[in-house]
């Protein structure tokens, strides 16, 4: 890496991999970013690539992502195939130097963690692991007030929302570990909040869907978090509440943040991503969010009536009155109407980073590892129903 500012204005982004997710976000991040550019995009599926070239400006589309690998014009490369091939692509880009965002998980076993670390040991690129919560506005908070406060702290976590797609027999992640694959989120932010990894820890639930864990920390800190499906679409699907001495933080989906037992500060509200209806959320506060929130889920019938789901407005005790015709103002790139997690903020100070030669406050290779470290002790623990020490800690 350039221990010197990189003398390029604009990162040339490429991407491995552009599904559902990757396509409402970081790529339109990289598109609407002044500093960055789409330079290219390989996926198998021709019509989608077709799709992209036709609305923004890419440099190329290709179905053999083996091109950006060989383009010495390609600063950036983000991965966002499915997660058995995130090691191996990750290896592979940083082999030939380049600076890597890769979706989560980083790795599934821990040789593959083993493989990943040397790659980018000796690499001259850097590596990012897409744990995009480190950048939610509302965390970055959290923790900025709790580094004042004395541990141990105590934290219970909610990781739940039902994925009937995912969970259909015919899915990837029908065979793949919820904990994994989506609970290392939460794994790594208490890790990064912390600043390190758990003691031991215990889980109970079942293997792939729903799982209740406790993780002991350093200096008597506790965790308690539930991942899964269950619940409702009309239940918000994320809540974090802190517990220190005399003092408490909750966050309810990145949006509302209430603060106690700190001298001089006060409530927090944050704006939605993509910034949809600010004005409005300020002013009427979460309440706005969770029944603005539903009536968008309500007019999306072909995703839950087909799996029987029961769903009625949120009503709340707000004056606001909705006017139909707001419902379909929405930035139309839009995946949902949902809060700030982080996605825009990672993956902009990532680029940011490559351009000043700095070393990124992204995840690395080793808080991959761990997150991945730990799911599988859960497992394990799972399976012998007894808690489990992380190697290590």
């Amino acid at each position: 890496m350039n221990k010197t500012r990189n003398e390029k204005k604009c990162a040339r982004v490429a991407f491995i991999g552009v599904g559902a997710f990757i396509s409402t976000h970081h790529l339109l991040t990289v598109r609407d970013c002044p500093y960055t550019e789409i330079a290219a995009i390989a996926d198998l599926d021709k019509s989608r690539l077709q799709s992209h070239a036709a609305k923004m400006s890419v440099g190329y589309i290709t179905s053999d992502y083996h091109k950006i690998l060989d383009d010495p014009a390609i600063d950036i490369v983000i991965i966002g195939t499915k997660q058995n091939l995130h090691a191996k692509m990750i290896v592979e880009c940083l082999n030939v130097g380049k600076w890597v965002l890769c979706e989560k998980p980083m790795a599934e076993t821990i040789d593959e963690t083993k493989m990943v670390l040397a790659a980018e040991k000796q690499s001259t690129g850097r590596l990012a692991i897409g744990f995009n919560r480190r950048f939610a506005p509302a965390y970055q908070e959290t923790l900025r007030l709790m580094q004042n406060v004395k541990k141990p702290w105590y934290i219970n976590y909610r990781l739940m929302f039902p994925s009937p797609q995912k969970n259909a027999t015919n899915s990837f992640y029908s065979k793949h570990e919820r904990i994994l694959y989506e609970g290392c989120h939460i794994l790594d932010l208490i890790s990064w909040m912390f600043g390190s990894g758990p003691e031991r820890v215990f889980m109970s639930g079942d293997r792939f869907l729903n799982n209740t864990c406790i993780l002991e920390y350093p200096e008597g800190s506790r965790v308690s978090l539930i991942c899964g499906s269950m619940g409702s679409y009309a239940h918000w699907k994320e809540y974090m509440e802190i517990f220190g001495s005399y003092t408490s933080i909750t966050v309810s989906d990145f949006i509302d943040m209430r603060v106690r037992g700190f001298k001089g500060e006060y409530d927090r509200l944050y704006g939605a991503y993509r910034q949809e209806h600010n004005d409005d959320l300020f002013t009427y506060g979460f309440d706005f969010y969770e029944s603005y929130k539903m009536k968008k889920i309500l007019e999306q019938e072909d995703e839950w009536k087909p799996f029987g789901m029961v769903l009625e407005d949120v009503r709340r005790p707000t004056p606001y009155q909705f006017d139909p015709k707001t419902f379909t103002d929405l930035n139309p790139d839009s995946w949902n109407f949902v809060g700030d997690k982080g996605w825009e903020g990672s993956v902009q100070h990532f680029a940011r980073s490559f351009l000043d030669g700095t070393v990124p406050r992204n995840a690395d290779g080793a808080a991959g590892a761990l997150s991945t470290q730990i799911a599988l002790t859960l497992l394990k623990s799972l399976e012998t129903g007894l808690p489990q020490c992380v190697v290590g800690q």
